[in-house]
Order: structure tokens, then C-alpha cells, then sequence
């Protein structure tokens, strides 16, 4: 896979529907979501190619991992706390 296609060992197609699902989950209409994955997809991409960039690179780069562990964290307590309440805990 191409490196702008993936974002630290993430696939960009894994990346936006997750952006897409927490902006949904945060209150944003069903209805925007086809917008809301495009301008999702311009920005990881952007960032991408902003690694590259001599004096932006490093902000680049710490933006796009935190986004990646951030919604890593995200599913995982998530399923936590799904598994909790199965449990009846």
C-alpha cells in the first residue's frame, strides 16, 4: 500500500469512518456524513503530505499518531464498556 494511503500502519479507509462515526456519535446529522468523510479524508491527507515538509513535519506527524491512538482509545474503552454492562457490571 502506498505510504499516503496509510498513517502509521493504519489504513486510511479505517482512519475516516471512525472520524466520521465519533462526529456522529457527537451529535452531527446522519445526512452530513458523505461531507464529513471527504473533508476527514482531505485532512488526514494533508497531513500526510505535510510530513514531508521541512518545518512542519514534526507537528504533522504528532497530529496524525495522535489522531490514530486517539481513536484507538477510543474503540477500546468503548468495548470495555460494552462488555461491563454485558456483564452486568
Amino acid at each position: 500500500m502506498p505510504p499516503e494511503l496509510l498513517v502509521a500502519g493504519v489504513g486510511i479507509t479505517a482512519i475516516v469512518p471512525a472520524i466520521v462515526e465519533l462526529a456522529k456519535g457527537g451529535g452531527m446529522p446522519t445526512r452530513y456524513a458523505g461531507a464529513a468523510s471527504i473533508v476527514a479524508a482531505a485532512i488526514v491527507l494533508g497531513l500526510v503530505e505535510l510530513q514531508t515538509h521541512a518545518w512542519l513535519g514534526g507537528w504533522a506527524s504528532w497530529l496524525l499518531l495522535s489522531i490514530v491512538y486517539g481513536l484507538a482509545a477510543a474503540g477500546l474503552y468503548s468495548q470495555v464498556k460494552r462488555a461491563r454492562e454485558s456483564m452486568g457490571a
